[in-house]
């Protein structure tokens, strides 16, 4: 391939891994629960980027409250990265009615201004949720995908049309199928 071709391919490929509009990572300054000091709610105006596993939603008269099981989002996606661990829960408002029962155990991307703290509970433990003012959103659909591990393949190749002096040979072995999750 020519020189050339390489430097508009990668702008090109780069292209399709974008954030959802209004969610894009050069705007905001804390990107995690972490980021989050409490210096930060004295302005009322941090722009923050979060996501993760909607727990609970709830209709109010103007507007949906979510409670939020956060985790770290992608850079440039901007999606939760569901195979991680979370760094703690936020609250959430949505302008407009969301229908809760269409939000919950579903996982989202917010952006928008952390307000304020709010003294709640989770069980019997009181905990400080930071509360997010929602400029955009993005709720994320959870598909399932079945794959093979490339070694599977291989050794499968190699014991099923390899030379027969292996002893493992064994016409009726197949590689195992694995199955993991991903968000679109």
């Amino acid at each position: 391939m020519k020189k050339w071709l390489i430097f508009p391919l990668i702008v090109l490929l780069s292209a399709c891994v974008s954030a959802p509009e209004g969610l894009e990572r050069d705007e905001f300054t804390i990107q995690s629960l972490r980021q989050i000091e409490d210096s930060d709610y004295v302005c009322q105006c941090r722009k923050v980027r979060l996501g993760g596993k909607i727990i609970s939603a709830e209709a109010l008269k103007n507007q949906t409250k979510l409670e939020i099981l956060s985790l770290p989002i992608t850079t440039y996606s901007a999606k939760p990265v569901i195979e991680s661990a979370t760094d703690g829960r936020f609250i959430a408002y949505l302008d407009g009615f969301a229908d809760p029962a269409s939000l919950k155990d579903q996982y989202i991307t917010v952006a928008g201004i952390l307000k304020e703290q709010w003294r709640g509970k989770i069980d019997e433990a009181d905990y400080l949720y930071p509360i997010i003012k929602v400029t955009a959103y993005k709720q994320w659909r959870l598909a399932k995908e079945y794959y093979y591990e490339y070694d599977d393949w291989h050794d499968y190749r190699f014991r099923r049309f390899g030379h027969f002096r292996h002893w493992g040979w064994d016409p009726f072995w197949r590689p195992e199928l694995k199955l993991r999750y991903r968000l679109y």
